[in-house]
């Protein structure tokens, strides 16, 4: 990924653009911001956070995101078949005699267990027959008498055991957040959040954070106040929000930085979209 590095650190010299300054936007570490700009992404844990990462940089400096993640993947697959025919180029030779240590150990094994299974045959002793035991206390309580239940019990029995199918209809309003995702606690402020393109975003409720990091595409959760959420959203056009039951207008532009929104029970109404009724 060498020219794709180098054309990296290019755009952003040309753009007057510190990686302080890109690390303080994306909430990206600078170091990884460098391992990009090096082509040092073994620096990066994870496949997922080094495609994440080189999306969310480029994308700041307004390029096409697509095409380096691309341009990133061909040069790994070029890497690795360059790997593969330098191990194809190495003598790999087997010693003549490794096939005969196999098939010795696999002779080996099969005697082993036909031995022990031999041994066991001789030595255990044929469990009584089931008339001669007779039933248990514990298995004549758990078996049921067959006289104490009249036809029409049984039938009644069976359909009460048959699942009932009933239609649920999904209410308007905001998508629903898996249970787990909910918040625990009730406040003035429920805030349900739904990603539409990758975004690095933040929130605060009432002073804490709540969440942080680079999310993407599909995910959903609710988060509750009861003074204040604050936001911080690096794609503001890729999220879509409702509070209280009701949608937000876009918060911006796809791509644009949007920092330190802050809505209250007092102001959260002037985020609300003009069409809602």
């Amino acid at each position: 990924m060498a020219s794709l590095s180098e054309k990296l650190r290019r755009e952003r010299e040309l753009r007057g653009i510190s990686l302080k300054q890109i690390s303080d936007d994306t909430r990206i570490g600078v170091r990884f911001l460098q391992a990009l700009e090096e082509d040092r992404l073994e620096l990066i844990p994870g496949e997922f956070y080094r495609r994440a990462y080189l999306r969310a940089y480029t994308r700041y400096l307004g390029l096409d995101e697509d095409r380096a993640v691309n341009a990133y993947i061909f040069s790994q697959n070029e890497k690795r078949t360059l790997e593969t025919k330098s191990l194809d180029g190495r003598s790999r030779a087997i010693p003549f005699w490794l096939p005969w240590v196999g098939l010795s150990a696999v002779v080996l094994g099969i005697g082993a267990v036909v031995l022990m299974g031999t041994l066991w045959v001789v030595s255990s002793e044929p469990a009584p027959a089931a008339k001669e035991i007779g039933e248990t206390g514990a298995e004549a309580f758990d078996r049921p008498a067959a006289a104490s239940v009249s036809p029409s019990e049984a039938v009644s029995s069976s359909a009460s055991r048959v699942p009932v199918l009933v239609p649920v209809h999904a209410p308007s309003g905001p998508p629903p957040v898996p249970r787990s995702m909910r918040g625990a606690a009730t406040g003035a402020l429920r805030l349900v959040l739904e990603v539409g393109e990758s975004c690095w975003l933040e929130i605060m409720a009432d002073g804490k954070i709540v969440t942080t990091g680079l999310k993407e595409q599909g995910y959903r959760r609710e988060f509750v106040a009861n003074e204040e959420l604050r936001l911080w959203l690096g794609n503001a056009g890729g999220v879509s929000l409702w509070i209280n039951d009701q949608p937000l207008r876009p918060l911006g532009r796809p791509g644009q930085v949007r920092k330190d929104l802050s809505i209250t029970p007092d102001n959260y109404t002037e985020y609300v979209s003009d069409n809602v009724s």
